[in-house]
């Protein structure tokens, strides 16, 4: 069940916001330079991408719990590289999960978030330089931070400011080469935070194989016929606001879409259940459209994890993988966007 924030909490917030963005801390990190915090209390560290390099560019924190996290902001980092070449950007970061402080006009503050900076009178707050903060989660839309949300972004962002207070003074050694990070951490020894550079490599989410472990189901789907079908399979959000009373937040609809790329005909398209995954929906597409229509010549999709989860029992069966760009879904799917 979601908890609030209490009105102390979020002027809290709300002040750390602030104080940052007075020390822009754009000026001295780059999209490419992220920050590393181990807080307090948590298991797993926070990591830390800012945005507003450039004139016209929106001014973010960008804040990744744990590492999954990590694993989120690395697929983002790669968009349009390497075996992310593909890869729908709506879908990276629809299905990311961050908590992002967003500078911006405060006329473009969520209703939500209006009443709550109407009530605590913010003085220390720019009209032009307004924070508004985000919660993104994977199936869920952006939504207005929970009680432990908001408590992990105050603290984060309070110390990302001594982080740019001390690259302002100088203080730490970064070269920023390779995959080099800067690092805090609070040191329970001599009970003081502590910073400095560390080398933390890109981490990717595990991409996970499908199989099949009966040989007479193997021997089976051998002996199904081949056709010359081109599949393009995709996991689309739709952006169609959900009611979720026990989350406490709006679910982002996930659909599985299969369009046969030749004639454009829709094969498949199915909305998933809020605890079903996505390697059990690829399971049972493939093998119902096996025993229906005999084995397709190719599989085609841009989502790489779609590619890897399929590639090797493909293989095992004489079908195709292949990553691509999948043009007949987009139309399909502007087609909904039209309709909304």
């Amino acid at each position: 069940m979601r908890k609030e924030a209490t009105l102390k909490m979020w002027w809290e917030l709300y002040e750390a916001a602030c104080r940052t963005a007075d020390i822009k801390p754009w000026d001295y990190l780059t999209k490419e330079q992220h920050v590393v915090i181990q807080l307090k209390g948590e298991k797993e560290p926070v990591f830390i991408r800012v945005l507003g390099q450039e004139n016209e560019e929106d001014k973010e924190i960008e804040i990744y719990p744990g590492f999954r996290g990590w694993q989120d902001l690395t697929m983002i980092q790669g968009l349009g590289e390497g075996e992310e070449t593909e890869l729908s950007e709506d879908y990276a970061m629809s299905d990311r999960r961050a908590l992002v402080c967003h500078y911006g006009a405060k006329s473009d503050v969520p209703n939500t978030q209006k009443e709550i900076s109407n009530l605590l009178n913010l003085p220390m707050a720019k009209e032009e330089m307004w924070p508004h903060f985000i919660s993104c989660k994977s199936r869920y839309l952006p939504f207005t931070p929970d009680f432990d949300e908001v408590s992990m972004m105050t603290e984060t962002i309070r110390n990302l400011f001594m982080c740019i207070r001390a690259l302002e003074a100088k203080k730490l050694p970064m070269k920023w080469d390779g995959d080099e990070r800067l690092c805090r951490i609070f040191n329970e020894e001599i009970g003081q935070w502590t910073m400095f550079p560390v080398h933390f490599p890109k981490q990717h989410r595990p991409y996970l194989g499908i199989q099949i472990q009966k040989e007479e189901l193997k021997e089976e789907v051998r002996n199904y016929p081949l056709t010359g079908k081109v599949v393009q399979v995709e996991f689309c959000y739709t952006h169609i606001a959900q009611n979720d009373e026990e989350a406490g937040r709006p679910r982002n609809p996930f659909l599985f879409l299969a369009v046969e790329e030749q004639t454009g005909k829709l094969m498949t398209r199915y909305f998933l259940k809020p605890k079903e995954t996505e390697l059990s929906i690829l399971s049972s597409f493939f093998l119902s459209h096996l025993r229906q229509q005999g084995r397709m010549r190719k599989i085609v999709s841009g989502n790489p994890w779609i590619i890897k989860a399929l590639e090797g029992m493909c293989e095992e069966f004489g079908i195709q993988t292949e990553l691509r760009r999948t043009g007949e879904i987009e139309a399909f799917m502007r087609k909904v966007e039209n309709r909304m």
